[in-house]
């Protein structure tokens, strides 16, 4: 395997303390990777140093989260690579289409939303718009986090995966798009994978760096192939497929391929039960894992 890195900037609420976060990461990463592709996996297990966990929660939230809440989950999927009939049966069901449906109205108007949502819901809002309003610098110190091992790779020769989940998809987005357009960094992301990203919610969209900007300089023209995946029933990547609403970035000339991937069924299962969101059942996913292997393996 050539210099590959793998850096992966995860979403929002306290994640446990970094070394131990990574390891769950990579847990549930070879696994799937042993099952799309086993040569990938062996790889990925002779080089663990090759990902990089930018583990910015602890500064946004002072906390970690205690890691035995999800290892019961993450010991199912290790075993259980694939949804059950049960899993896939409250995934589709009628009650989630329901509540997903009313999240998308709650976007598409706000101050109806600001009725409907619930209390979780708001604290998650609430803890976007710090983010997306750079309340007290967070945002900054966060992207630098960002901005710090891309450079190291870079500056390494090294070709580069950039994964973000979550809202570290909306990090990654606005530290690219800065490294573009206020750093001058001409240096690309060989991939960029976006998982469960919300990147297309109306307060996202609307807020992300270089918003009220045109043309190319709207967007990040350091990316060179971007992927989206979004579980069903996604009530954080709302509106799925990203292609829509960036297709700018491919009608420009920014980037050689833009292709979303919404087939997807994650079924961990944690402390709250079903979690079509969590960043483990992701990255354990067929979809999901193929695409790493293939990376991997050096065949994109």
């Amino acid at each position: 395997m050539s210099d590959r890195r793998i850096i992966f900037v995860p979403g929002m609420k306290p994640k446990p303390p970094p070394e131990i976060h990574k390891r769950e990461l990579c847990r549930c990463l070879t696994a799937g990777l042993a099952w799309a592709r086993p040569e990938a996996a062996r790889l990925f297990r002779d080089r663990p140093e090759c990902l990089t966990l930018v583990s910015w929660t602890y500064s946004f939230y002072g906390s970690y989260r205690d890691v035995a809440l999800d290892l019961p989950g993450i010991e199912r999927i290790l075993q259980q690579p694939e949804p059950s009939a049960e899993d896939i049966e409250e995934i589709d069901s009628l009650a989630r289409k329901i509540r997903r449906y009313m999240h998308l109205l709650g976007d598409a108007l706000p101050l109806l939303g600001g009725l409907i949502a619930r209390p979780e819901m708001r604290l998650t809002m609430a803890e976007a718009r710090r983010y997306l309003f750079n309340s007290g610098g967070v945002a900054t110190r966060v992207r630098e986090m960002l901005k710090t091992p891309l450079r190291a790779a870079w500056d390494a020769g090294a070709e580069v995966l950039l994964i973000g989940h979550s809202l570290g998809s909306v990090i990654a987005y606005d530290t690219l798009w800065e490294l573009s357009h206020i750093d001058r960094d001409d240096r690309v992301v060989d991939l960029f994978m976006t998982l469960g990203s919300p990147l297309a919610s109306r307060l996202i969209r609307h807020n992300v760096r270089g918003v009220l900007r045109s043309g190319a300089e709207r967007f990040p023209t350091n990316i060179r192939h971007w992927e989206n995946f979004a579980s069903q029933a996604e009530m954080t990547a709302l509106r799925p497929r990203l292609v829509p609403y960036f297709s700018d970035v491919r009608e420009l000339g920014l980037v050689e391929s833009f292709v979303d991937h919404t087939d997807i069924y994650n079924h961990f299962r944690g402390d709250i039960g079903l979690n079509v969101h969590k960043s483990y059942g992701y990255l354990i996913a067929p979809p999901v894992a193929s695409t790493i292997a293939a990376w991997l393996l050096a065949e994109r």
